[in-house]
Formats: C-alpha cells, structure tokens, sequence
C-alpha cells in the first residue's frame, strides 16, 4: 500500500517537473525566439498531435488508414464557417451559410470543440468500412473516403468557395495553444495506452478475431478508436490553419498524409514517444531543408530551383529506416523518467 502511495506521489512530483519545465520553455520561446524558429516550433507541436491521433487507428487497432486528410478537413471547414470574420463570409466571398453563421465569430476555444467534435462525427464515418474490410482493402477504402471528402468540398462552391478555399483566418493559434494542447494529448494517449480502452484496442490490433473469442466488442471499440483519432486530429488540424491562415480542398491530400505517416514510421509504430520523436524529425527535415528547394549558391555554382526536392529526400530516408530499422526508434517502446535516467547513467 504505501509503495503504492510513494508511486503516485513521484508519478504526480514528476508530471509537475514536466509541466513546470515546459512553461519555461514556452515563455522563453514566446519571447525570445525570431518568427521562423517559433513557427518551427508550433509546427512540430501540430505534428505531434497529427502523429498521435494516427497512431490510435494505424497502430493500437493496425488499420492503416490514409483517409484522416479527409476527416481533418471537414472538421476545419466546420470551425472554420464560425471563426471567419463576418466581412469575409458575407463581402468577400459570399457563403451561402445560415444566418446566425454568417454573422458570428468565435473564439479558438469553442471553434475548436466544436471542429474536433465534427471531425470525431466524420471518422466514424471511415469506422464502419473498418468492419468489414481488412489490411490493404481498407487502406484503399480510406483512399477512396478521402478523395470524397475533397471533391465535395471543391464541388459545393456555395459553401466552400470550392477549389480556392478560405483565407483571412485569425491568428489565434500560438504556442502556448498549440504546447498546451499537445501536452495533454500525449498525457491522455499515454495513459490511455496503459487502460483497458487501450489494450483492448492493441488487442484488436494483433488479432482482431481472438479479440472478439476473448469478448471485445470490436464495433464498439473500433467506432471509439476512429472517433477518438478524429477528434485530436481535427484539433490539430484547427491549430494549424489558424497559423498558416489559409485552407483549401487540396491541403490534406497524400503528400500531408505520407509525411504524417514517415513521422509514426521513423518514430516507431504504436509508440507516443516515437511519435513525438519521429514529429520533430520531419518537422525541422522538411522546414530547414526547404529553402534547397528554391536554389542556392554553392562553392562558387548557382543550383537551381528545385520543388519536390525535399519531399524526394524524406522518401530517401523513409526507405534507409524500413531496411535498417523497421521497427523505428523506439519500436512500441515508451520513454521514461527511469528509462531517461538509465541512459544518462549509461553516458557518465
């Protein structure tokens, strides 16, 4: 009983540290970092959220679902007809919108709720496929449901402003929105990873068949799993266009989809820590090496532009880590205080 109570108090002493930790951060960078290095930042946060909700439905419950592009979009769209200004909605590109939309905007927090609840309600939509469809067959029906999605937002112009989508958002996201928010996703994605939600969810993960003989409800548990996916990444879906400012039908195709899915690869499938781990190296690969892409001099010789160049790049080092280490950094490995300690121990 009281190693019981020492734990949860160094547990409780430790989630301080962390958070404590991270204000500091946070303050320091708000303050003190130029723009580029402070967008750089927020970015890694929003792709850890990214990395995290892919990993509940393409690890914990293994189908490996290509179509959150689409459910991401939706649900910012939702936020995004309530957080607009009104002059925009109603002047610039006249959305055929109810009243009450046309003429409000909100706050990031209710926007927010509202975008990822909308975002849970469309994953649930890509569940139900997950039923009857397996490995590569739903890989493809995830495709199939994110093209969907896109198409109808370029086709219903009225609503969307179709193909050239919304602009003039507001600058709500910063970095304590975004390291905040990012926090406790990976607090709750840890812990849930320990609970019975969780095992029930790699239990249907490894063999789905002996998950049902064992009594999991796997309709039960695939609708919360594709749910709960949703929900984080619309939210951070959200943070993200509110700090690139713009959206179009096209932005979350196979190429967001394909970085999303380096980053869990990299990290290690089914891992948090790998993929907050494996956010930060496709974060700042893709952001530092981007300016390549525009030319540059070199020892006297001028290179030219050249687009894609990145994306070519991180395809390169995505294949170097299947054949040299498939299993990824961390494998499904999670860091830890003693972990962390065992290694530090290891370099003295």
């Amino acid at each position: 009983m009281n190693n019981l109570k020492n734990h949860i108090q160094t547990k409780r002493v430790s989630l301080l540290i962390m958070a404590i930790i991270l204000t500091v951060i946070m303050y320091f960078v708000d303050g003190h970092l130029s723009g580029f290095w402070k967008t750089l930042l927020m970015l890694f946060g929003i792709n850890i959220i990214f990395a995290v909700s892919l990993n509940i439905t393409n690890s914990w419950i293994n189908f490996f679902s290509i179509g959150h592009g689409g459910i991401i979009l939706a649900g910012i769209y939702f936020a995004a007809f309530f957080t607009l200004p009104p002059s925009f909605k109603n002047g610039i590109v006249h959305l055929h919108l109810p009243e009450y939309v046309l003429n409000t905007q909100w706050t990031l927090f209710p926007a927010l709720l509202a975008g990822s609840l909308f975002g849970a309600l469309v994953a649930v939509l890509l569940a139900f496929p997950a039923l009857r469809l397996k490995s590569f067959y739903f890989c493809a029906g995830s495709l199939g449901f994110a093209i969907i999605v896109t198409n109808i937002a370029e086709n219903i112009r009225s609503i969307t402003n179709g193909p050239a989508g919304l602009w003039q958002f507001p600058a709500y996201t910063n970095i304590w929105w975004v390291w905040g928010i990012a926090a406790v996703i990976v607090y709750v994605a840890l812990t849930l990873k320990r609970s019975a939600l969780g095992r029930a969810f790699i239990a249907i993960g490894r063999d789905q068949d002996l998950a049902e003989h064992m009594g999991i409800n796997l309709l039960k548990y695939k609708i919360i799993a594709f749910a709960l996916s949703g929900f984080i990444a619309t939210c951070g879906g959200i943070l993200w266009v509110h700090l690139i400012r713009t959206v179009s039908p096209g932005t979350f195709g196979l190429t967001f989809m394909f970085d999303i899915v380096a980053m869990m690869v990299i990290g290690g499938m089914g891992s948090i820590s790998g993929a907050v781990i494996g956010a930060g190296v496709i974060t700042f690969f893709l952001e530092v090496l981007a300016p390549i892409e525009e030319g540059f001099t070199l020892l006297g010789f001028q290179i030219p532009p050249f687009l894609g160049f990145t994306t070519i790049l991180l395809g390169v080092l995505f294949i170097i880590v299947l054949i040299k280490k498939p299993e990824g950094i961390m494998g499904e490995r999670e860091l830890s205080f003693k972990a962390i300690s065992r290694i530090l121990k290891i370099n003295d």
